[in-house]
């Protein structure tokens, strides 16, 4: 069963019910548990909505597995509501987002906010180095995140911890390494953003530079300035 959820095979009800309860009971054979609490509950939402009371009424469901199953049911309807997204539409709510995700930290960090095409943030991925004023993240490292991940646009943002968020020569070339990386596969670079405070965030759609950028190291045109140069 664990090669088939592996390998993206369809699983029936009771087999993932069968590794659910495998975690409570590891030396037991957990597949007439699984087809008991279908027949009761008709469905693996059923199962998984159902009071741990009478989860308990199963026979071979002790209260363990019961709360461990109504835990599951909770984590479903969490990441099932609406309210729990975390959508970044605008501007403003981005920069909403990177004051509670970098207030009040002692050194640099370095974030990726990976979206989806509605844009709600599907991963966040964080870097630091431990130190107060640089973060170093490889091209190797974004291509590996993006290839998991699969986003349809990113957000960046990082902090300075010197009070100045205007960008440095390497925030440049950081941001021009990631639209490359972007525009490699396809995916939109909204902005990167530098946090040095509350009321002191710069990003790089000001003044025009990420626009500039994007012209500059989009995939279209690095192959028509080296087919030029040919």
């Amino acid at each position: 069963m664990y090669e088939k959820l592996l390998g993206g095979d369809k699983l029936f009800d009771h087999e993932i019910l069968e590794m659910l309860l495998y975690s409570v009971y590891r030396q037991s054979d957990t597949n007439g548990i699984a087809h008991d609490l279908l027949n009761r509950f008709i469905s693996l939402k059923g199962v998984i909505s159902a009071d741990p009371q009478e989860l308990m009424t199963v026979k071979g469901v002790g209260e363990s597995a019961a709360y461990f199953i109504a835990c599951v049911g909770k984590c479903f309807e969490r990441v099932t509501s609406v309210e729990w997204l975390v959508s970044l539409n605008t501007r403003e709510e981005i920069k909403k987002f990177i004051k509670l995700r970098f207030r009040g930290k002692p050194e640099e960090y370095l974030e990726l906010y990976l979206l989806t095409k509605s844009n709600n943030v599907k991963r966040v991925v964080t870097f630091t180095s431990q130190e107060t004023n640089r973060v170093v993240l490889t091209a190797e490292k974004i291509v590996e995140i993006i290839s998991l991940v699969k986003p349809h646009r990113i957000v960046a943002a990082h902090n300075h911890t010197n009070g100045s968020s205007q960008p440095s020569e390497n925030d440049f070339v950081f941001t021009k390494e990631l639209q490359m990386i972007c525009s490699m596969n396809n995916v939109d670079l909204v902005d990167h953003y530098i946090y040095a405070g509350d009321d002191n965030i710069f990003c790089f759609s000001d003044g025009g530079y990420l626009q500039d950028i994007k012209t500059a190291f989009s995939m279209d045109n690095v192959i028509q300035w080296i087919e030029k140069s040919n």
